[in-house]
């Protein structure tokens, strides 16, 4: 009886491997789409316009899925430098790579959150910037979403008080498409 009840259990794993999960039909993946992967996109920041974007989703091993890291790669804009913001040869950059986690918070929607490398005119490290927001997949190849940033002192406090005329969190948006696999 245990030998009949494991073959029947290694048969419908091996259906489902092959086949996807049952309950979905064959558009399981449209109907689930997942981050994972490699992305191309832009990425907009109100006040600082479209700037082109690199993202690679990766899931935890424990959390296939449901959580994981990423690596967003971006060009980044020169900031004001606050020592003197009117001064244009001082200013902030962050590094072009940023660094981060993700989670699926929704049956299509994943939140993440990133951090980045904040450097002067000179190189000097002057503090962090963070990123965080929502991702919502519109296909199997396609996503949407929101995203906020902070820019921090290394002690932690805002690196832009509110009295430099800037909004203490910049608000923005996200379009990517994943990147496809060229066949020759």
């Amino acid at each position: 009886m245990k030998r009949q009840f494991s073959v029947i259990v290694l048969a419908m794993v091996v259906i489902v491997g092959l086949t996807g999960p049952p309950a979905f039909g064959q558009d399981w993946r449209d109907k689930f789409p997942s981050i994972e992967g490699a992305w191309f996109g832009t990425a907009s920041i109100v006040g600082f316009g479209d700037t082109p974007s690199m993202d690679t989703f990766t899931s935890n091993a424990l959390t296939l899925g449901l959580a994981g890291t990423f690596l967003c790669t971006i060009p980044t804009p020169y900031y004001p430098n606050p020592a003197n913001p009117m001064d244009s040869t001082l200013w902030v950059t962050a590094t072009p790579a940023g660094h981060g986690n993700w989670k699926r918070t929704g049956r299509n929607e994943y939140s993440f959150t990133a951090m980045r490398v904040l450097t002067d005119q000179s190189g000097a490290v002057v503090g962090t910037a963070s990123y965080w927001g929502v991702i919502t997949p519109v296909s199997a190849d396609e996503y949407k979403g929101t995203m906020n940033a902070r820019f921090y002192r290394l002690d932690g406090t805002l690196l832009y008080p509110p009295e430099f005329g800037f909004p203490d969190t910049f608000t923005g948006s996200l379009s990517s498409k994943r990147i496809a696999i060229i066949r020759q």
